[in-house]
Protein backbone atom coordinates (compact mmCIF):
# COMPACT_ATOMS: atom_id res chain seq x y z
CA UNK A 1 0.00 0.00 0.00
CA UNK A 2 1.67 3.38 -1.21
CA UNK A 3 2.28 6.06 1.61
CA UNK A 4 0.32 9.16 2.22
CA UNK A 5 2.28 12.10 0.89
CA UNK A 6 2.62 14.61 3.51
CA UNK A 7 1.94 18.45 2.83
CA UNK A 8 3.93 21.41 4.34
CA UNK A 9 1.73 23.36 7.24
CA UNK A 10 0.78 26.64 5.87
CA UNK A 11 1.22 29.88 8.03
CA UNK A 12 -1.25 32.43 8.68
CA UNK A 13 -0.81 36.09 8.68
CA UNK A 14 -2.90 37.54 12.26
CA UNK A 15 -4.29 40.93 11.41
CA UNK A 16 -5.01 42.98 13.78
CA UNK A 17 -8.76 43.42 14.16
CA UNK A 18 -8.58 47.67 15.67
CA UNK A 19 -6.02 49.08 14.50
CA UNK A 20 -5.24 52.97 16.06
CA UNK A 21 -4.17 56.15 14.43
CA UNK A 22 -0.61 56.96 14.37
CA UNK A 23 0.39 58.00 18.10
CA UNK A 24 -2.97 59.11 18.98
CA UNK A 25 -4.45 56.24 20.91
CA UNK A 26 -8.41 55.25 21.01
CA UNK A 27 -9.79 57.23 23.26
CA UNK A 28 -7.70 60.28 22.70
CA UNK A 29 -9.06 59.97 18.76
CA UNK A 30 -12.53 59.59 20.84
CA UNK A 31 -12.74 63.16 22.35
CA UNK A 32 -10.58 64.73 19.80
CA UNK A 33 -12.78 63.86 16.97
CA UNK A 34 -16.14 64.26 19.10
CA UNK A 35 -14.79 68.04 20.01
CA UNK A 36 -13.79 68.66 15.98
CA UNK A 37 -17.53 67.80 15.64
CA UNK A 38 -18.74 70.42 18.24
CA UNK A 39 -16.50 72.67 16.36
CA UNK A 40 -18.08 72.07 13.21
CA UNK A 41 -21.68 72.28 14.83
CA UNK A 42 -20.78 75.48 15.50
CA UNK A 43 -19.51 76.10 11.85
CA UNK A 44 -23.49 75.07 10.84
CA UNK A 45 -24.87 77.08 13.25
CA UNK A 46 -23.25 80.07 11.87
CA UNK A 47 -23.42 79.88 8.66
CA UNK A 48 -27.26 79.61 8.71
CA UNK A 49 -27.92 82.77 10.90
CA UNK A 50 -26.44 84.75 8.57
CA UNK A 51 -28.38 83.97 5.87
CA UNK A 52 -31.53 85.58 4.99
CA UNK A 53 -33.30 82.89 2.92
CA UNK A 54 -34.48 81.35 6.78
CA UNK A 55 -37.50 83.93 8.06
CA UNK A 56 -36.17 85.68 11.81
CA UNK A 57 -38.82 84.09 13.65
CA UNK A 58 -37.74 79.91 12.81
CA UNK A 59 -33.81 81.36 12.15
CA UNK A 60 -32.93 80.50 15.48
CA UNK A 61 -34.59 76.98 15.82
CA UNK A 62 -33.69 75.98 12.19
CA UNK A 63 -29.99 76.93 13.00
CA UNK A 64 -30.30 74.62 15.96
CA UNK A 65 -31.29 72.05 14.13
CA UNK A 66 -29.25 71.59 11.39
CA UNK A 67 -26.41 70.44 13.53
CA UNK A 68 -28.54 67.71 14.79
CA UNK A 69 -29.39 66.26 10.89
CA UNK A 70 -25.98 66.56 9.63
CA UNK A 71 -24.85 64.77 12.69
CA UNK A 72 -27.36 62.25 11.92
CA UNK A 73 -26.48 61.58 8.88
CA UNK A 74 -22.93 62.39 8.37
CA UNK A 75 -21.60 58.44 9.73
CA UNK A 76 -23.94 57.24 6.87
CA UNK A 77 -21.74 58.94 4.13
CA UNK A 78 -18.02 58.71 5.86
CA UNK A 79 -17.79 55.34 7.15
CA UNK A 80 -15.33 55.20 9.91
CA UNK A 81 -15.30 55.82 13.70
CA UNK A 82 -14.08 59.29 12.78
CA UNK A 83 -17.07 60.14 10.97
CA UNK A 84 -19.53 58.35 13.56
CA UNK A 85 -17.20 61.14 16.15
CA UNK A 86 -17.73 63.95 14.76
CA UNK A 87 -21.41 63.34 14.13
CA UNK A 88 -21.56 62.72 17.56
CA UNK A 89 -20.02 65.94 18.36
CA UNK A 90 -22.63 67.78 16.20
CA UNK A 91 -25.52 66.29 17.58
CA UNK A 92 -24.50 67.17 21.34
CA UNK A 93 -24.00 71.03 20.43
CA UNK A 94 -27.08 71.01 18.20
CA UNK A 95 -29.39 69.45 20.65
CA UNK A 96 -27.69 72.13 23.23
CA UNK A 97 -28.11 74.85 20.91
CA UNK A 98 -31.77 73.51 20.46
CA UNK A 99 -32.76 73.17 23.85
CA UNK A 100 -31.50 77.11 24.52
CA UNK A 101 -33.50 78.34 21.63
CA UNK A 102 -36.31 76.97 22.59
CA UNK A 103 -35.82 78.82 26.14
CA UNK A 104 -35.67 75.46 28.69
CA UNK A 105 -32.75 76.45 30.55
CA UNK A 106 -33.61 80.56 31.24
CA UNK A 107 -35.27 79.46 34.28
CA UNK A 108 -32.44 77.87 36.11
CA UNK A 109 -30.35 80.73 38.29
CA UNK A 110 -26.69 80.30 37.43
CA UNK A 111 -25.01 82.47 40.64
CA UNK A 112 -21.72 82.38 41.72
CA UNK A 113 -20.60 80.64 44.60
CA UNK A 114 -24.04 79.47 44.68
CA UNK A 115 -23.63 75.48 45.89
CA UNK A 116 -27.00 73.08 46.24
CA UNK A 117 -27.52 73.49 49.61
CA UNK A 118 -28.40 76.84 49.36
CA UNK A 119 -24.90 78.77 50.72
CA UNK A 120 -22.99 81.09 49.58
CA UNK A 121 -19.34 80.33 49.92
CA UNK A 122 -17.57 83.14 47.46
CA UNK A 123 -17.44 86.36 48.59
CA UNK A 124 -20.09 88.93 48.26
CA UNK A 125 -21.43 92.03 49.25
CA UNK A 126 -23.19 90.81 52.52
CA UNK A 127 -20.09 88.47 53.31
CA UNK A 128 -17.28 89.98 52.11
CA UNK A 129 -14.60 86.73 53.54
CA UNK A 130 -16.82 84.68 51.86
CA UNK A 131 -17.30 82.27 55.30
CA UNK A 132 -20.18 81.13 57.27
CA UNK A 133 -20.27 81.98 60.65
CA UNK A 134 -18.31 80.06 63.18
CA UNK A 135 -15.93 79.10 60.27
CA UNK A 136 -12.17 80.03 59.17
CA UNK A 137 -11.34 81.37 55.92
CA UNK A 138 -9.39 77.62 55.52
CA UNK A 139 -12.53 75.94 56.75
CA UNK A 140 -14.79 77.33 54.29
CA UNK A 141 -11.97 76.91 51.44
CA UNK A 142 -12.45 73.32 51.85
CA UNK A 143 -16.38 73.06 51.45
CA UNK A 144 -16.41 75.53 48.98
CA UNK A 145 -13.86 73.11 46.62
Amino acid sequence: MRKKKHTTKKHHVKRRSKRSMGAISGGMSTALFTILGGVAARFVTNSLNSTTAIPDSYKKYVAAGAPILAGYFLPKFVKSEIGKNLGTGMIAVGGLELVQASGALAGLPIVAGYCGTGMGMAPSLQNTRGVIAGMSTKQAGILAS
